[in-house]
């Protein structure tokens, strides 16, 4: 398991094989895990929403919210809340930050 910290909140990558990763993100308040217009380039998604509510591109997302991520799709997820955000993902292939388009 690692952890990884951003101005965000933080990444807590569960476990990753050839086929996919699951991960856990937390939102802090007020905050967004990436620019507007970013996107998934190939492969496919899965978020679950443990707790919270936010948006997910123009989404509005809430706790127990499933959503499929496919390619091309909005990855953004945005907590407007006073309270954290906690997002179970599974990217398939694993997630890469080169996997990540933006639209301009």
């Amino acid at each position: 398991m690692e952890e990884i910290k951003f101005p965000w909140g933080k990444l807590i990558i569960l476990g990753v094989t050839k086929t996919f990763s699951i991960g856990l993100d937390i939102i802090f308040p007020e905050k967004e895990t990436d620019e507007k217009g970013a996107y998934l380039k190939s492969g496919s998604g899965m978020y679950y929403v443990l707790k919270g509510r936010g948006f997910c591109g123009e989404k509005i997302i809430k706790e127990g919210d499933i959503l499929k991520i496919k390619k091309n799709q909005a990855i953004n997820l945005e907590n407007r809340s006073s309270h954290n955000l906690i997002v179970l993902t599974v990217y398939m292939p694993p997630y890469n930050e080169n996997n990540i388009g933006y639209i301009q």
